[in-house]
This record gives structure tokens, C-alpha cells and sequence, in this order.
């Protein structure tokens, strides 16, 4: 029986659904208002007879003839509606009422009372009460209605249960919608998870319907996407790997050749070709599943002023290194090595001043900013900087030797030591790039 709900097509669930709740409601409310006419029943039984009596005493009040005027007070005073028809007369206290129509008011199907010459009736929204009034000539009807107030009724308990289940069918039939609905949230957050790259997850397939089917092509999407990027980055590497015995014969043949622009020129372009197969070897190794770091206690601050005081040699002193003394922490140095060496380099080629590394420890993680006073970049293009082979300026960044790799693989070397990276700058007036590390000894 559940194998066969579950195959039940979402659509035709939830017209059940709607109608069986219509059904309900319905049934439900025919029944409180059932129980509301048996209570009542019996009260309107004994009204009758008084409102008869009261007909009979206001009858004898308008008199005979009759006094419309007072007839009128009656009316007013307490808000009946009355009228009068005979053989030579018709009067009526609101004229335009619908409710006292002379058709109306013979059509109506009046009791007999316990008062003589008084028959009463009822209708949804009004009692009547109907005096034979005079003799002879001056025979006629006298017609008092009065509006039914809600006060009239009893509700008894019997009714307001039952009203009480309506809110408690509505509920149901509410959660019974939203379970049909659930497999949405599962899917929005396996969406989110591929948004995040992690192709490998697999939503749990519970049911046969419509987002039964969904979830199967989504899964089967997500598997698909993974084994694609899987080739290719094995195409890249397998590729990577290939052109290195060629360029490493390349660099031999280079240094037989005389000492001369040409080939200086041409070494040059070898070495940026051997960076550049590096760079993506490295990134796909750390773009795995298994990203594998060869942590140890590592002198960050130690670390950080070697690669300055290395590349100061070749740069005219132009990095500022502001430190603070911190303890060992657990890093892969020659990761956090390239890391630094990278992001420094950008900012050196991109800036014509000092760029300042500083390296501080704010609650509990470490916090290495690395900024110039460059061109700066816009806005639009911040989001993107970290994407693989993405660059501003194609022009600017042959100019500069880069790839769009740089930065690439400097977001994922923080991403495998579960840190932190962003980026702010503003063009014209620099750029800051902020590294947050766990501080772990």
C-alpha cells in the first residue's frame, strides 16, 4: 500500500488531498449546524407561544381602527417590524423593507400558537408572529416580525467540538502538503552542496513521483559533471607531466647557445612555461577530494622574513615586513611559502611603492595582510579573481608574466589549511589581500 502511494503521481496526491479536506470541512460544518438547530429547537417551541402572547398584546394596543401612529412607536421604540393588511387597508412601518413583501409575508408557513387568533413562523433570519385582529369590516391581519440576534441561539458543546476540529483538519491537511513538498528542501540543499563544488554528494531517493524522478536526474547530473572535470584534470596533468621532458631538453639546448639577448629571451619564456606547468600541477593536487599537506611546526613569522629578505634582494628593498612574535603552528611551509611568495610578487609587479606584509594575531587566528598602494582593481572583476585562468587585463597580465593561475592557487593553499581569504581593493588606490589562519600550535 505504501509502494503504491509513493508511485502515486504528485498531482493527482494532492487533488485527493484537497478534496478530502473540502469534504471534511464540509461535513464538519453541516454537522455543528445540525447540532445547532436540535438545541435550539425546543427553544424556539416554547418562544413561540410567547412571542404569540406579546403579538396579541401589541395588537391590542394599536387598537381598532388602527392607530398608525402608534403602530410606528411600536416599531421604533422596539425595533419590530409591523405591518398591517385588511380588506380596506394596507400600512406597513419600513415600506421598503423586502422582508415584510405582502407576497412574502402570505407565502411564509405559519403554526398555529397557543394564542387565539395568532399563528407564528420563522425564517434564517427572522421571527414572525401573525394577529387576527377586528371584526366585520375592520378584520385584517397585523404582521410583527423581529430579527433573529445571534444571542437567540445556543451553541452547545457538541457544535463548538466540532467547529473545534475544523483548525485541526486545516493543520493536517497542511502538514500532509508540506511532507509532499519535502523532498524540495533535500534537493535545494544537495544544489547548494554542488554549488560548492562537491559534486560527490547523492540525495537519498525515497520516493517514485515526480521529485522522486527529479532527484534520480540530479544525482545522475551531478555524477556525470564530477566524471567529466575528473578527466579533465587528469588530461591536464597527464599533459603537464608530457611537456616537462621536452621543455627540461629545451633548457639544456638553451645553455649551449652563446650568452646573448636572444637567448636570455629565450630562457625567459622557458621558465615561465615550466612556473605555469607547475602552478596547475600544484592546483590540481590541491583541488582533490584528498588534499594531501605536509604539515609541521612551522615559524610563520620566521618563514615570512626569509621570503622577504630574498626577494628585497631583487626588488631594492621594497617590502616592509611588520611583524609580531608568534608561536609555532601546524603548516605545510612550502605551500604557505608559495602562498606568500606569490601574493607578494603580485603586488610588486601591480605597484610602483612598498607593499607591506604584516603579520598579526587577533583572537585566536593569525592574520597575515599583504598590501600595496597600486593600480588597484575594479570592483566588478574582485569576485572573480580567485577562478582558475581568470584575468582583468589580457594585455596587462602577459605583460606581467601571469595566467590567472596565481591567485588561484593561492585560494585553494588557504582553503586546504581551512583558512580564510579575501581580497579589497579600490582602482587607483591599492590593493589589500587579507590571509586568516587558525591558530593551532
Amino acid at each position: 500500500m505504501l509502494n503504491w502511494l509513493n508511485r502515486m503521481p504528485l498531482m493527482l496526491r494532492l487533488l485527493i488531498n484537497f478534496i478530502t479536506t473540502c469534504f471534511i470541512l464540509l461535513s464538519l460544518m453541516v454537522t455543528g449546524v445540525h447540532f445547532i438547530a436540535n438545541e435550539n429547537k425546543d427553544n424556539w417551541e416554547g418562544f413561540e407561544n410567547i412571542f404569540a402572547d406579546y403579538g396579541q398584546l401589541l395588537a391590542s394596543r394599536i387598537g381598532t381602527p388602527s392607530d398608525y401612529d402608534v403602530a410606528q412607536d411600536l416599531a421604533t421604540n422596539l425595533m419590530f417590524n409591523i405591518s398591517i393588511i385588511g380588506p380596506n387597508e394596507t400600512w406597513h412601518s419600513e415600506p421598503k423593507s423586502s422582508k415584510h413583501d405582502m407576497a412574502r409575508l402570505i407565502e411564509l408557513k405559519y403554526d398555529e400558537s397557543s394564542t387565539q387568533n395568532a399563528s407564528v413562523a420563522r425564517t434564517r433570519g427572522n421571527y414572525y408572529v401573525r394577529i387576527l385582529a377586528g371584526e366585520g369590516d375592520n378584520k385584517r391581519f397585523i404582521y410583527i416580525s423581529k430579527r433573529r440576534e445571534f444571542v437567540d441561539f445556543n451553541m452547545p458543546i457538541s457544535a463548538i467540538l466540532v467547529f473545534l476540529l475544523i483548525p485541526a483538519v486545516l493543520y493536517l491537511s497542511y502538514r500532509l502538503t508540506k511532507s509532499l513538498f519535502a523532498p524540495i528542501k533535500t534537493l535545494q540543499a544537495a544544489s547548494l552542496e554542488y554549488a560548492k563544488g562537491n559534486l560527490t554528494h547523492q540525495v537519498e531517493i525515497k520516493r517514485d513521483d515526480e521529485l522522486g524522478s527529479l532527484t534520480q536526474v540530479m544525482n545522475s547530473m551531478a555524477q556525470q559533471i564530477d566524471k567529466m572535470l575528473q578527466a579533465k584534470r587528469q588530461m591536464l596533468l597527464a599533459i603537464s607531466h608530457e611537456l616537462r621532458t621536452p621543455l627540461t631538453r629545451m633548457k639544456l639546448a638553451t645553455e649551449l647557445l652563446d650568452h646573448d639577448p636572444q637567448q636570455l629571451s629565450l630562457r625567459r619564456d622557458i621558465q615561465e612555461m615550466e612556473n605555469l606547468i607547475n602552478e596547475i600541477l600544484e592546483s590540481e593536487r590541491l583541488n582533490t577530494n584528498h588534499k594531501v599537506l605536509n604539515l609541521e611546526k612551522v615559524q610563520l613569522d620566521e618563514l615570512l622574513n626569509e621570503l622577504i629578505l630574498e626577494l628585497n634582494l631583487n626588488f631594492d628593498d621594497r617590502i616592509i615586513f611588520e611583524t609580531h612574535d608568534i608561536k609555532s603552528m601546524s603548516l605545510d611551509p612550502a605551500r604557505i611559502r608559495l602562498l606568500f611568495r606569490n601574493l607578494i610578487m603580485n603586488a610588486l609587479q601591480h605597484s610602483k611603492s612598498l607593499v607591506t606584509v604584516s603579520l598579526n594575531k587577533l583572537d585566536g587566528v593569525i592574520q597575515v595582510n599583504v598590501q600595496d598602494k597600486g593600480e588597484g582593481i575594479e570592483s566588478e572583476h574582485i569576485p572573480h579573481l580567485t577562478q582558475a585562468f581568470y584575468r582583468v587585463d589580457d594585455a596587462r597580465q602577459r605583460k606581467t608574466g601571469g595566467y590567472g593561475l596565481g591567485l588561484y592557487l593561492c585560494h585553494l593553499i588557504v582553503q586546504a589549511h581551512a583558512g580564510q581569504f579575501d581580497i579589497e581593493s579600490e582602482l587607483g588606490q591599492g590593493t589589500n589581500v587579507l590571509i586568516q589562519l587558525d591558530y593551532s600550535e
